[in-house]
């Protein structure tokens, strides 16, 4: 299988550093112009099936890629942030830091944690692993950087590659693409190897 996961594009929100979670904002013009980009860099692909997170900014992604559907699913919304949806980074930054002593966590209340987060992505991973073992697909995946991140992991775990990609100073750009050829069998990742990992150099 070769599966590309593609990052939104820049929202209204990410200009004015404000969290979004399953709250929604358009995307800017830049985040237009770079999906049109990731697009040309995709044409040559033929998908065999196309996942896209369900809310506004990775349809509206998806479109300016190309794509005029896909099956779009929950488990691939960005993690969900409760009452700080739509707050500013750096409050939500210093109340966490408050409560944990200095040390940043996604754990304050009504904020999805990350074991729970890992757990919807592995979910879907599996459903797809199932879904999709036989033959050579290509699979396309939109989504959001948390629950990138979180798919990422899951899947190197199975690559003889060290990517500490668990690090927040890992950036996952808007429109990165991420290229994996996963060999499957019994429903299993067997070997990932890395094509490419949050590249951006199509949007130079």
């Amino acid at each position: 299988m070769n599966l590309y996961i593609v990052r939104h594009g820049q929202t209204e929100a990410n200009v004015k550093r404000l969290i979004q979670g399953h709250k929604d904002f358009p995307l800017t013009e830049l985040g237009i112009s770079q999906s049109i980009s990731t697009g040309k860099l995709l044409k040559g692909t033929n998908f065999d099936k196309i996942f896209c997170s369900d809310l506004n900014r990775t349809r509206a992604t998806l479109q300016h890629i190309g794509y005029a559907s896909a099956s779009y699913e929950k488990r691939l919304r960005e993690r969900d942030f409760g009452p700080w949806s739509g707050k500013p980074w750096s409050e939500y930054i210093e109340a966490s830091e408050k409560v944990n002593h200095g040390i940043f966590k996604h754990n304050l209340p009504g904020v999805e944690c990350n074991e729970d987060l890992r757990t919807r992505l592995e979910d879907f991973l599996n459903d797809l692993l199932f879904a999709y073992e036989k033959g050579s697909k290509s699979i396309l995946v939109v989504s959001h950087k948390g629950p990138i991140r979180a798919l990422v992991c899951l899947l190197l775990d199975h690559s003889t590659l060290t990517h500490n990609v668990q690090s927040t100073d890992v950036p996952i750009v808007y429109n990165s693409v991420s290229h994996f050829r996963l060999k499957i069998c019994d429903n299993l990742v067997q070997n990932c190897q890395v094509v490419k990992l949050f590249d951006c150099s199509h949007l130079e």
